[in-house]
């Protein structure tokens, strides 16, 4: 296990930002230049690529690798899934979302597409494969392993024909090249609590909602997003982590567990089992959107964004213990500010 001062900390800190962190673990026979990588959001027009990375031998100091998707730069390219798929010519596959523009446009029309490399380090080209063109907004793909061992894509996506009106969480079979979906979307969570409101009074004019006219009208608009799947309880339940309410306001990260009758409950109410939560009166904003990682010694972590000093500071990425308790819970240690 890494050292507490490893934790709740930027990890490479950026004047820019860094949200939607996804971290791998490089299988060995791959033979790539770092053991782990973790990609961010984000484009960059002078390179015209899209998705930071970040390379590290050890969990604690990373260098900075520049973007990784050749990409179309006048388009919001959101969080970054990558796997390694043994066997493929091109065998890391990075699933993405896109959407029509920046600026507002960046939250329309989101589809999670597939791209892929012959390193972890890029450049990944897009492949082609849009996993979701039925659904008018797909974020957040996250690939794993149920207990079951069914390949299952999990992501975040809208639900707006019945209350909570919001973006809610969904799960799919997946092939195993990632190429397509092999069942339909099935809903895996939606809104519960007052902590997962996004906006008590959004307006969201390029959505048709039933009975809703923009002119005069907004909503209670939910959101949980972030989906993390592949995790198993001691006592054998799948579990899911799920990043839920604003980002750049009160953000924190739930859990969901599947019952044995098949069942998913959300464990994460109003007062228990947050994994990690603000901490504003020690200058810890919005911690969420995380990745699961086992590391190469067995140890589990998530890898999340925060902001750190103030609500509105660049997104970091950082770490933190993911332990399990004798309910078969998750959980992280309360925040600490780093030197503490």
């Amino acid at each position: 296990m890494l050292p507490s001062s490893a934790f709740y900390r930027p990890l490479c800190p950026e004047n820019r930002d860094q949200g939607d962190p996804y971290v791998i673990a490089a299988p060995p026979e791959a033979r790539t230049r770092y053991r782990y990588y973790t990609y961010v959001t984000g484009e960059n027009a002078a390179t015209g690529r899209a998705f930071p990375a970040y390379g590290s031998d050890d969990l604690l100091t990373w260098q900075p690798l520049g973007e990784t998707l050749e990409a179309d730069t006048g388009r919001a390219h959101w969080a970054p899934c990558v796997r390694h798929v043994p066997g493929l010519p091109r065998p890391f596959v990075m699933l993405y979302s896109r959407g029509q523009g920046l600026g507002e446009a960046a939250h329309i029309g989101h589809q999670i597409r597939r791209a892929d490399a012959t390193s972890p380090e890029g450049p990944f080209v897009d492949s082609g494969h849009m996993l979701t063109s039925d659904l008018d907004f797909a974020i957040d793909p996250d690939v794993y392993r149920r207990a079951d061992g069914t390949l299952c894509l999990a992501f975040a996506t809208d639900y707006v024909l019945d209350a909570p009106l919001g973006t809610g969480l969904a799960e799919a079979t997946i092939a195993d090249d990632l190429t397509a979906l092999t069942s339909q979307p099935q809903a895996l969570a939606r809104a519960r609590y007052r902590w997962q409101v996004y906006d008590a009074a959004r307006k969201l004019p390029w959505m048709t909602i039933p009975g809703v006219n923009w002119q005069t009208d907004t909503v209670v608009w939910h959101t949980l997003e972030g989906p993390v799947g592949g995790l198993v309880s001691p006592s054998g339940q799948d579990v899911y982590l799920y990043s839920g309410g604003c980002f750049f306001d009160y953000y924190a990260v739930g859990a969901l567990l599947r019952n044995p009758d098949g069942q998913i409950v959300d464990v994460t109410n109003e007062s228990e089992h947050f994994l990690l939560q603000p901490d504003p009166a020690r200058g810890f904003y919005g911690p969420g959107h995380c990745s699961w990682l086992r590391d190469h010694d067995g140890d589990e972590y998530l890898m999340f964004h925060a902001r750190y000093r103030a609500p509105d500071a660049p997104r970091q990425m950082s770490l933190a213990p993911l332990r399990w308790g004798p309910d078969g819970f998750p959980s992280c240690p309360p925040y600490t500010p780093a030197g503490q």
